[in-house]
């Protein structure tokens, strides 16, 4: 059992884990992309503005225009600027820049570059980012002296906000990951949980199925040592029993071969048109001496069906059900069949709501230790023909109801 839950927290770190870290690839990818876009973006803007160019479509940014006069060096005035653009001045010369770079300024972000420039290049910078009225207030209140001067100009974008929006976007995919990555990591314990619950039910059934299988072979060794030694000299009972124990063994073996076929998928069925009341007929005919020598009542009410099936298996499923109901019937088995509904009733002991809920799971053990292959084979049997069958409690028993299509 220690292996087995192993596995299940494996399973659980395995799939939570992989959901985990899909996610967070994700991520980092996308906050990668997204911030690497965004300098893209800012550095071709300020590079075509400082160089003059006509802005691409591809340039999304309109950055802002810092023009220092000839001359301008570190610590002069700075009286008509804003304080925005004076930390700007006071970082871009003590780095002095050679092109567009990233600037972290009191918790903005900032993409800045330099160029100087003389007058008449400013001119056609103000010209391609405001259009002609910048030109017009160039001519009105800027001296032909003036233009011919060099300037130093720096531009800038601030991306803050742009950034800041991936940051949320990240962090709720974050948040997202690590929800699906726990919702992951407890599917993948449930998985586990149920592959555990599966191994246990399936080490129990072949536990019990072994057991089934040595109570007639030490049956049968025992009357074998007995004839070999010459204390057996009643031998017609005696073959009786072996007879009735191999053929015992027979079923059994025959059941669980049956039933890994289902599993496997490998049954074919061989259909072929059948009046289903005179089938339950049939198979009930062989159970006659078990009914008599139970001292049971039976009841039959059956109206003529006709169905599409093949005899062969749908003759081992209704025999497993009726069967099951004869073993554990006190006086009463009612078989009915009417408007495609086959149901098989007897009265017998309550059985708890849990061995109810798993009586056709396979390699399922009762609580009273009886293992339900047979009706594991019916249930399987009769849906692979497309039918249902569903198991209930009756005032004094139990029903079995077989709902044809």
């Amino acid at each position: 059992m220690k292996i087995i839950r192993n596995v299940r927290f494996k399973i659980a770190a395995l799939v939570g884990g992989s959901v985990l870290m899909t996610l967070l690839i994700v991520l980092i990818l996308l906050q990668v992309i997204s911030s690497r876009n965004v300098e893209k973006r800012a550095k071709e803007s300020i590079n075509a503005y400082l160089g003059g160019s006509v802005l691409s479509s591809d340039v999304q940014y309109d950055p802002s225009i810092i023009e220092l006069p000839d001359g301008y060096k570190e610590g002069d005035s700075l009286l008509f600027y804003t304080d925005v653009e004076k930390e700007i001045i006071k970082w871009t010369f003590a780095h002095k820049p050679e092109k567009a770079t990233k600037v972290r300024i009191e918790s903005r972000t900032y993409y800045v570059g330099i160029n100087q420039i003389n007058g008449n290049d400013l001119s056609s910078m103000i010209v391609t980012l405001v259009g002609d009225e910048g030109l017009d207030f160039l001519n009105n209140f800027i001296s032909v002296e003036e233009l011919s001067k060099n300037y130093t100009v720096i531009a800038y974008i601030d991306a803050t906000a742009e950034l800041a929006t991936i940051k949320r976007i990240s962090l709720f995919i974050l948040i997202a990951a690590l929800l699906i990555g726990a919702i992951g990591s407890i599917e993948g314990y449930m998985i586990g949980r149920r592959l555990e619950q599966s191994a246990k039910a399936e080490k129990q059934f072949f536990e019990n199925t072994s057991h089934e299988l040595k109570t007639p072979l030490t049956s049968i060794r025992g009357y074998a040592e007995g004839i070999e030694k010459g204390i057996i000299t009643d031998y017609k009972k005696t073959g009786k029993v072996i007879t009735k124990e191999t053929e015992k063994m027979s079923h059994l073996i025959e059941e669980i071969l049956l039933s890994a076929k289902l599993e496997s998928g490998a049954m074919q069925l061989r259909k072929e048109t059948i009046f289903l009341n005179e089938f339950v007929e049939e198979c009930l005919m062989p159970m006659e001496g078990a009914v008599l020598s139970r001292g049971l009542n039976v009841e039959l009410s059956l109206n003529q069906h006709k169905v599409s099936a093949d005899p062969d298996r749908l003759e081992q499923a209704i025999s497993n059900l009726i069967t099951n109901a004869i073993k554990y019937a006190k006086s009463r088995l009612a078989i009915k069949l009417d408007n495609g509904l086959l149901t098989i009733q007897n009265d017998c002991d309550q059985i708890s709501d849990n061995d109810l809920n798993h009586l056709f799971d396979r390699f399922y053990t009762g609580e009273k230790g009886n293992t339900g292959i047979g009706l594991s084979l019916a249930k399987e049997i009769i849906e692979l023909h497309g039918w249902k069958i569903n198991a209930g409690r009756t005032a004094d028993g139990i029903v079995f109801a077989v709902k044809l299509s």
